[in-house]
């Protein structure tokens, strides 16, 4: 159950019938190297609530993907982000890096997003979009370790953004 306060954008499991067939989890691969985009609205941070169709289902995090052979991660975050959520934006810097415990390199990238603009989860990839704060990210169930250890280094200042929370 999410807390409130929450700004919540979903897909209607009776709207669309997906069989789950068709994008079955893929497992795992040590090493690989993937973006996530930071994408504010005042507070809120966008968040999404991943499909059961991929790996780790059902998690909240922050929208992303793998960057392919051959792309760069500004090319991925623009990619991944109208693929998960047919939205453009425009990439502004990368602000911080991780390593996931099974071995992903993740590049966190600031982007820009139309304010009049809102996300379109593609029903394999996203059940449900929100726009959340440092508190109700805290709060919530199931979220991707990933996305806590951001919320942390963001506020001990280890991420390259302005700080719009107080702890």
């Amino acid at each position: 159950m999410m807390p409130n306060g929450y700004i919540l954008g979903s897909i209607s499991p009776r709207r669309y019938q997906v069989s789950s067939e068709m994008n079955r989890p893929k497992p795992f691969v040590k090493g690989k190297r993937g973006v996530v985009g930071v994408m504010l609205r005042g507070d809120k941070l966008l968040t999404i609530r991943r499909s059961q169709f991929v790996t780790a289902p059902g998690k909240l995090c922050l929208p992303g993907g793998t960057i392919e052979v051959g792309e760069t991660e500004q090319q991925a975050l623009v990619r991944e982000m109208k693929e998960e959520l047919s939205i453009d934006v425009v990439p502004v810097r990368c602000c911080w890096r991780s390593v996931t415990p099974w071995g992903t390199k993740l590049a966190f990238w600031w982007a820009d997003l139309d304010e009049a603009v809102e996300p379109l989860p593609d029903v394999h990839e996203v059940s449900e979009y929100y726009w959340m704060d440092h508190r109700q990210i805290y709060l919530a169930s199931e979220v991707l370790p990933s996305l806590p250890r951001f919320i942390e280094a963001w506020r001990d200042g280890e991420v390259d953004l302005p700080m719009i929370w107080r702890f």
